[in-house]
């Protein structure tokens, strides 16, 4: 039951942390922070520090060989939160702080990179493995945006694998410390941090890493069509003309113009024969005689 807490609040951080990435915030300064707290990241760098402290912690009380890379990862990410927080005469520069992260999400990758040798038999591997892919996305984003400040498309990404990674650590939690591990497969747990899930035949071990594969491809799935459904709704509501009526734009052109047709109450016939009339005194006559032209022909039948 503590491996399912610590892993669910991992995961609902990592997703609130991802909604601050991808989100444009607009905070209104306060009158009991100062200037550079009133900024739109520091919401952002608050919750990343409770998250690391908490990881930090974690890592502190647990008693196991992978305390030591963990502390090292936390002690990044803390760092790197705190950073806008320094009392300095001017902020740190974007770019600095993209490159702390960038060295805290590649401390992060060879952490989890680092567990596979300490339980080889284990289906938590699989699990693990599948981590560094949102990680990675982490990384690379994170370099894209040191190299180009202030560009959405890098922070957009880095969203994008914070959200996944937030995800599978929810998926995570479920799979390893509830009934919803896979069939023919159970959590041996020597301590909090030190356990492993061991499988009775191997064929029951092939099924779980399968099962695993398809757990991250329906996540990752559903990642798509979220973010696919969100962009769709901001460019929907951004293009939404506005409401209420307005002035044709023919009718911006023709406004202070002097109206030069009058509507009359003519029916159609009339201008017909007005029509045939203007037609008819148009053709020239030559020498008194009129044109051969106007002679009306006559059916061969008639007489």
């Amino acid at each position: 039951m503590p491996g399912l807490v610590a892993y669910s609040g991992a995961g609902l951080g990592l997703l609130a942390l991802a909604a601050l990435e991808s989100l444009p915030l607009r905070v209104p300064p306060h009158r009991l922070l100062p200037r550079r707290l009133a900024t739109p990241l520091h919401l952002r760098h608050l919750l990343a520090a409770s998250l690391s402290a908490l990881c930090l912690l974690s890592a502190l009380v647990s008693a196991h060989h992978l305390s030591l890379p963990t502390l090292a990862a936390s002690a990044l990410f803390l760092l790197y939160s705190l950073a806008p927080f320094a009392p300095l005469a001017a902020p740190m520069p974007l770019p600095l702080l993209d490159l702390l992260l960038a060295a805290a999400f590649a401390q992060e990758l060879l952490l989890f990179a680092h567990r596979r040798p300490s339980t080889a038999a284990g289906i938590e591997n699989r699990y693990f493995d599948l981590l560094l892919v949102p990680i990675g996305l982490c990384l690379g984003a994170t370099l894209l945006a040191a190299h180009r400040p202030g560009e959405p498309a890098p922070r957009l990404a880095r969203a994008a694998g914070l959200a996944l990674q937030g995800t599978w650590m929810l998926q995570m939690g479920f799979s390893f410390f509830t009934s919803a591990v896979a069939e023919g497969c159970t959590l041996h747990a020597a301590s909090r941090a030190d356990y492993t899930i061991k499988c009775r035949t191997h064929e029951d071990y092939h099924r779980a890493r399968s099962v695993a594969t398809l757990q991250f491809n329906g996540h990752l799935a559903l990642l798509v069509i979220a973010g696919t459904a969100a962009y769709a709704a901001v460019l929907s509501r951004a293009n939404r003309p506005p409401s209420g009526y307005s002035v044709l734009g023919k009718e911006v052109q023709m406004e202070g113009m002097p109206i030069l047709s009058q509507f009359t109450l003519d029916s159609d016939e009339e201008k017909e024969d007005e029509g045939v009339t203007t037609t008819a005194t148009a053709v020239p006559v030559a020498n008194g005689v009129e044109s051969h032209d106007e002679i009306p022909l006559h059916a061969p039948d008639s007489k």
